[in-house]
């Protein structure tokens, strides 16, 4: 890798932000999918639940190269706090310390992109 290791490049906030959303969206599946137990009598209720199944196992693999990418790269996620406002992200990369914040409405919208993308890789 080539440049001032002290900067993080697009490649590496990339993997960054996807190790850290990819868990909030299985966290949201997880509850969607016990929520939707209230409606186990209606009819579309397994081909959503079959669905939403799906997309919740396509991401562990996803997590496990992001895991490999990680490692490649030397990222290291040093502490994820969630609050009201938002993540911040405590990271090292290449022994340098950053931090990276995503406002609510980021994470809501970018989760939904992940969602997408998911979508498409599985139809």
């Amino acid at each position: 890798m080539s440049g001032n290791p002290r900067v993080e490049t697009e490649e590496d906030i990339q993997i960054i932000k996807e190790y850290t959303l990819l868990p909030i969206l299985l966290d949201m599946l997880a509850r969607d999918l016990n929520e939707l137990k209230l409606y186990k009598d209606k009819v579309v209720y397994h081909h959503v639940i079959s669905y939403l199944q799906e997309v919740e196992r396509s991401i562990f693999p996803e997590l496990q190269a992001i895991k490999s990418r990680m490692r490649k790269h030397n990222i290291q996620i040093l502490k994820t706090e969630m609050n009201a406002l938002g993540i911040e992200v405590e990271y090292k990369v290449r022994g340098y310390i950053h931090h990276f914040k995503m406002l609510r409405s980021l994470v809501k919208a970018e989760l939904m992109t992940l969602l997408m993308d998911i979508r498409r890789r599985l139809t």
